[in-house]
């Protein structure tokens, strides 16, 4: 008679642990995963060739009346034709080169080089779906020890879908038995 009603209220115990799990809802979690490409390509671009005009600025500078002037030496100087080439960006965005001429005191003829590299970007995401936990059900024995009494138990531990776990327990050698009920603790990832 005395275990009728431990016996009704284990009974109602499980039947509340077990109408939490009854929801009909299961929580659809998604990870996602996202790619990114980038991708150079070359693209040379057709470029117009122009002459700029300069414009001729006197320094000032008298250095010269010191030193004995030679004349051929100055008028091969003056018509002679010098290269220059100068890279004014050379990086993952462009590659640009100016090429000039200069004969006369002037520029008489510019090549610029001119290649952009557009940048494109392929963005994959994959958006993959969490595979729903399954219940699980473990037996298993127990054994302990208190002051007075040995103790040795049998064990079932039943975890629903939400993770929640339930275990009973029957101590055979002191004739008891042990409810418990157990949540999954979910921490962050830094």
């Amino acid at each position: 008679m005395k275990k009728i009603p431990w016996s009704i209220i284990a009974v109602l115990l499980v039947i509340i642990f077990l109408q939490r799990e009854c929801t009909h809802e299961t929580p659809c979690t998604k990870a996602t995963e996202t790619f990114i490409d980038t991708i150079h390509d070359t693209i040379p671009y057709p470029v117009t060739r122009y002459l700029p005009k300069l414009i001729y600025k006197d320094t000032g500078s008298v250095k010269w009346k010191t030193q004995p002037v030679d004349t051929p030496a100055i008028l091969q100087a003056f018509f002679e034709r010098h290269f220059y080439k100068d890279t004014l960006l050379n990086d993952t965005n462009a590659l640009i080169v100016v090429s000039d001429t200069i004969s006369q005191n002037q520029i008489i003829y510019r090549s610029p080089l001119l290649r952009i590299y557009p940048h494109i970007v392929r963005q994959t995401t994959t958006i993959r779906q969490k595979t729903p936990t399954k219940r699980k059900l473990f037996l298993g024995i127990g054994a302990g020890r208190n002051i007075n009494r040995f103790g040795l138990s049998a064990n079932i531990l039943y975890i629903t879908k939400k993770e929640q776990a339930y275990s009973f327990s029957y101590d055979v050698l002191n004739k008891s038995f042990y409810v418990g009920m157990y949540w999954k603790i979910k921490f962050r990832h830094r």
